[in-house]
């Protein structure tokens, strides 16, 4: 009688995951979806940054809005790797185990682009040009870090 009961159990329970897995992956998809739009936001703003920047004369106001634009991700990031929205998911997307897995070191990784991202944006705001592309090349080797560590591009 026992084992029945714990077949039934099991049963039951395989098929609420089976039921239950439509939603998480779909779920999964949203969080996916959402990062990737705000990561190509992100570099759309950063070519942005690096095209002004190598003209002699770069427009202060495009300047000015992608580099709120930046500012703006680097806030947001921080909710766009819930736990799930890897590779396990069954949702392509470049995102390495190793952000889960390496927990601390990506929040480091994150806190450093936010903190050159503010940066950028404070630089920006005071129209130094030359000091713009100096933040520039740090904010760029901050995302790059990132990068190397905890994306996948070759998926």
């Amino acid at each position: 009688m026992r084992s029945k009961l714990a077949r039934t159990i099991i049963l039951g329970a395989v098929i609420a995951s089976a039921a239950a897995a439509p939603a998480l992956a779909s779920a999964a998809s949203a969080i996916i979806a959402s990062r990737i739009a705000g990561l190509r936001e992100l570099g759309a703003q950063f070519k942005n940054v690096n095209d002004e920047l190598k003209k002699d004369d770069p427009s202060p106001m495009i300047l000015q809005i992608s580099a709120r634009q930046i500012r703006d991700v680097a806030k947001n990031q921080y909710g766009w790797f819930p736990a799930g929205s890897g590779p396990e998911a069954g949702v392509k997307t470049k995102a390495k185990p190793e952000i889960w897995a390496k927990a601390a070191d990506f929040k480091a990784a994150q806190d450093t682009f936010a903190k050159q991202a503010n940066a950028f944006f404070q630089v920006v705001q005071k129209g130094d040009v030359a000091t713009m592309r100096t933040q520039a090349r740090q904010l760029g080797a901050a995302c790059g870090g990132c990068h190397r560590t905890f994306r996948n591009d070759a998926s």
